[in-house]
């Protein structure tokens, strides 16, 4: 074989060499971003601004004890802006531990409820139980034609003491009753909103007032306000609402009341 001939052997040789050695390439790195490209986009968290809807706006709610010392009941009272569905977070201590719950309520009729249960059950069934639960916070997202979210705090007493002396978590509401004594279970609660109908100008949270049973008898409530003036407390027994006046000193009002559902302070 003459040296020419060797020479473009060898020349062809080195061709293939290289055109395969760029195919595979091409095989493996021009088809690697394709094959690892995500096939969807994650959506993105949507987050409602919290409280920034007026107080007129806001829906009445409550959380209720029930008597096991294990549930409680989340009751969308009513609402003042419509929605089809609440995704509720309740959130609360429970010894040194910071717990929560997580769900939806479907708005449509109102009133409409949920049980939560303070702790957590396996697929199971085996359910553990929370202790020494002392309240926090709930925040509200509400769908609708306008979405909003509220957020305030709650207080949950295991009165087992039978104590007669009860506040919200804020101590901005302080009432005393000697038929606390007989309620194992309460729960003091800012809730958003209240019901339609109120007369007089809210200057303080509304608060809710439920117990593991009925409420009963009369008690000495004291309620501090955001300012000062001619002030009242109103009551709502479920129904209708009703005024109590009584001393006044700058932003506190003290008066005695029944044992209602909801109170709020309002400038008359």
């Amino acid at each position: 074989m003459s040296r020419k001939t060797q020479i473009i052997i060898a020349g062809v040789v080195l061709a293939v060499l290289v055109l395969g050695g760029g195919l595979v390439a091409w095989k493996m790195w021009g088809k690697k971003p394709a094959e690892n490209a995500p096939t969807e986009q994650k959506k993105r968290k949507v987050s409602e601004p919290v409280n920034v809807i007026p107080v007129t706006d806001r829906p009445y709610v409550q959380i209720a004890p029930l008597a096991d010392g294990r549930n409680l009941v989340l009751v969308v009272k009513s609402l003042n802006k419509p929605a089809t569905e609440v995704e509720y977070e309740l959130e609360y201590q429970a010894g040194s531990l910071l717990q929560g719950a997580f769900d939806s309520i479907k708005l449509d009729a109102v009133p409409a409820q949920k049980q939560v249960l303070l702790g957590s059950c396996s697929a199971g069934g085996a359910c553990t139980y929370h202790t020494d639960v002392k309240g926090g916070s709930l925040l509200l997202k509400f769908a609708g034609q306008e979405n909003y979210a509220v957020k305030s705090d709650w207080r949950y007493i295991d009165n087992q003491a039978k104590e007669t002396a009860m506040g919200s978590k804020d101590a901005k509401f302080q009432l005393t009753a000697d038929s606390l004594a007989s309620q194992r279970y309460v729960v003091v609660y800012n809730t958003p909103g209240y019901p339609t109908g109120l007369k007089g100008t809210p200057v303080s949270d509304p608060y809710s007032l439920a117990a593991s049973s009925t409420l009963s008898g009369k008690g000495t409530l004291t309620m501090r306000a955001n300012e000062e003036g001619s002030l009242a407390i109103m009551g709502w027994d479920g129904s209708k609402w009703q005024e109590f006046t009584g001393t006044v000193d700058g932003k506190s009002v003290t008066a005695e009341v029944p044992l209602l559902e909801l109170y709020v302070v309002v400038k008359k």
